[in-house]
């Protein structure tokens, strides 16, 4: 399609020195911005793309992928239905839980706590949890009288350890004829975990369930049933069985699964990810406009060398392809530079954020407004093609308009003043 002479009156163009070097220099622009667009674009989504997948793994880690509430907040024989909808399809586990809130008090200093009864066996089985425990272990728990398990944010915030007191004060506690009287208990810290999410990591304490059962006067009941399948995918397709073997036990409730328990903050992620992308396209498009400025200041500049290369046979076509060629040349080279900058970036991100830590001395990730300790990335090829294609397809569009203009050049009034 392109001939040889057509390539080499382009790269010619593209390399020029002395009057026309002005041209060269605003092609390595607007071949730079199209460098930065394309590289922020793709470190931007791989970002935004390790977010949601690192929240996603904590969320569905921390909680399962369904959760079954009781009509109440309350449910009796919970064992039976936890060994009856063990059964069901693509289900890995049950697990009985108890929820409730407390101030959780530090010697003189307190602070807000989630507390989480769940049975030992269950806990152990909790892969997030039990492959993150930094100090101590969970062998113990359930043992004791007062075991608890807290994260390391709250930790080393209160300078706990191993064998550390932790007192939970419950505003639902004992009445009496002076009125309610708070419920306070002791607990031994017996390990921390670390799952490098801000907000379980500070504020989640997990307790025997028998002796949240205890604190929070359950009795013999529970909160809630937990479910966990083989995969989060499985959920459309598990959902209505699980449903209707709650139906049949007679449980009277609802079930959740972690899409509905999570919706507007995923949404929210997914909006603010399509805005990042369209937000950051503009970077592309405004170095695509500089590609099409440059294509015209070239074509000016270059007039007289159009109009030989007409009168020598040249056809318009001949002339449209060596400005194509050059126009082209530049998004290409800038979308390539870009990829390979914006991958690279995404994949050793860490280093570039403790270098520009280093340089700068702000602090780029932080962890306590991020929700995770570390920030993440993860590299789409899809996300990555996408940008690929946006970036090349608006570098060609704009070489057609003064690629054509060149083709148009009439040779006798450029020629007549020669």
């Amino acid at each position: 399609m392109f001939r040889k002479y057509e390539w080499k009156v382009a790269l010619k163009y593209l390399s020029v020195r002395g009057h026309d070097g002005f041209v060269t220099v605003i092609a390595l622009f607007s071949l730079f911005g199209i460098f930065i667009g394309v590289t922020a674009l793709i470190v931007t989504m791989s970002v935004m793309g390790g977010f949601r997948e690192e929240l996603l793994s904590k969320v569905i880690g921390f909680n399962g992928h369904m959760l079954y509430q009781p009509f109440g907040g309350k449910m009796d024989n919970y064992d039976a239905a936890v060994s009856n909808l063990s059964g069901v399809e693509n289900v890995v586990q049950v697990n009985p839980i108890l929820e409730g809130q407390a101030m959780a008090m530090m010697g003189e200093y307190g602070t807000f706590a989630l507390v989480r009864g769940i049975r030992a066996k269950d806990i152990r089985s909790q892969d997030l949890i039990a492959s993150n425990i930094i100090l101590g272990d969970l062998d113990q728990f359930g043992e004791g009288d007062s075991d608890i398990v807290i994260g390391q944010r709250l930790a080393e915030k209160y300078n706990l350890e191993i064998g550390s007191n932790v007192t939970l004060m419950s505003p639902k506690g004992r009445i009496t004829a002076f009125g309610t009287v708070p419920r306070i208990q002791q607990f031994n810290v017996i390990a921390i975990f670390e799952v490098g999410e801000y907000n379980y990591d500070s504020n989640y304490f997990f307790i025997p369930l028998d002796q949240a059962q205890v604190y929070f006067q359950y009795g013999n009941q529970v909160g809630g049933l937990e479910v966990t399948l083989k995969h989060a995918d499985l959920v459309s397709q598990t959902y209505a069985p699980l449903s209707q073997r709650i139906a049949d036990l007679g449980l009277a409730g609802r079930l959740l699964d972690w899409q509905q328990l999570n919706r507007s903050f995923f949404n929210a992620l997914q909006i603010e990810r399509n805005a990042m992308f369209i937000i950051l396209s503009l970077i592309i498009l405004v170095a695509v406009f500089n590609v099409i400025s440059t294509m015209i200041m070239l074509v000016k500049s270059k007039t007289r060398d159009i109009a030989v290369l007409r009168t020598m046979g040249a056809s318009r076509s001949s002339i449209t392809r060596i400005f194509f060629i050059i126009g082209s040349s530049i998004g290409f080279f800038g979308t390539f530079l870009g990829v390979i900058g914006g991958i690279y970036i995404a994949n050793h991100l860490k280093w570039v954020t403790n270098l520009i830590e280093n340089i700068t001395g702000a602090t780029v990730w932080d962890a306590e407004t991020r929700f995770i300790s570390e920030i993440p990335s993860k590299v789409d090829n899809s996300e990555v093609m996408a940008v690929t294609v946006v970036a090349l397809v608006l570098s060609l569009i704009a070489t057609i308009f003064p690629a054509l203009r060149a083709a148009n050049t009439d040779p006798v009034k450029a020629l007549q003043y020669e």
